[in-house]
């Protein structure tokens, strides 16, 4: 069994005005979908900075209700903290005697 579609032929020998035509309709084609794409990509980008910034925040309050703080909050002066300040002096160990920490 053949098939056979009228009116669509391949035409090899298609003139330069028409040739000129189509890789002109073929650059705006192009052009139109690298703008939709930058377009898309820079929404998508968007919406992830969006979702990002709601599960970092999300994050905070969680911590700072449950009182989970990783970074310790340095005591402020009056903060109910006990500061103990000290001079300390470094000497020789005695002869013989081992240093605490030295392995005999």
């Amino acid at each position: 069994m053949r098939v056979r579609i009228q009116g669509l032929r391949a035409r090899s020998g298609a003139g330069p005005i028409t040739r000129v035509l189509v890789s002109l309709l073929l650059i705006l084609v192009i052009a139109v979908a690298v703008f939709f794409g930058l377009i898309f990509l820079v929404v998508l980008a968007g919406v992830l900075m969006i979702l990002f910034v709601i599960f970092y925040v999300r994050t905070w309050w969680l911590r700072r209700r449950l009182g989970l703080n990783v970074r310790p909050r340095p005591q402020q002066p009056g903060d109910g903290g006990v500061t103990i300040d000290g001079e300390y002096t470094v000497e020789d160990a005695k002869p013989g005697k081992p240093e605490p920490g030295d392995r005999a």
